[in-house]
């Protein structure tokens, strides 16, 4: 099944404070044929970036995260390289919203649990439109 799913050979920067889901789709990606670097905390993801900002082809992101939300760390991201893809996931947000994420820059929004095709196939919509 997951063979007719498309993949690709990117390098992503995952970043969600939850280390479980961290994990889970490190390996659902790495299944896909990316290379990933995870991070559970939005300001060392933050700081990995500003060390190579050219490191990366997309970062996928979790809106509700201590100390630096996804909204903040997406705005942060952007400034260093406005052309950027990020994917924002979040579950239920009052602060956030689809609309408000693509004013924002962010190229995809996802709603929380995602699943293995969505996040393929949305990985795959937002590199390809480089």
């Amino acid at each position: 099944m997951h063979d007719k799913l498309p993949g690709g050979n990117e390098k992503i920067l995952f970043v969600d404070d939850e280390s479980s889901l961290v994990e889970f789709n490190k390996e659902r990606l790495e299944r896909l044929g990316y290379t990933v670097e995870s991070r559970t905390d939005s300001v060392a993801a933050l700081a990995l970036f500003l060390s190579s900002p050219h490191a990366f082809d997309l970062v996928i992101t979790d809106m509700t995260m201590p100390r630096m939300t996804g909204d903040v760390l997406a705005r942060e991201l952007l400034k260093i390289r406005p052309d950027l893809p990020i994917i924002l996931c979040t579950g239920y947000s009052a602060r956030m919203s689809e609309e408000k994420a693509m004013e924002l820059g962010i190229k995809k929004y996802l709603e929380k649990p995602v699943e293995m095709e969505n996040l393929a196939r949305s990985v795959r919509q937002v590199l390809d439109r480089l």
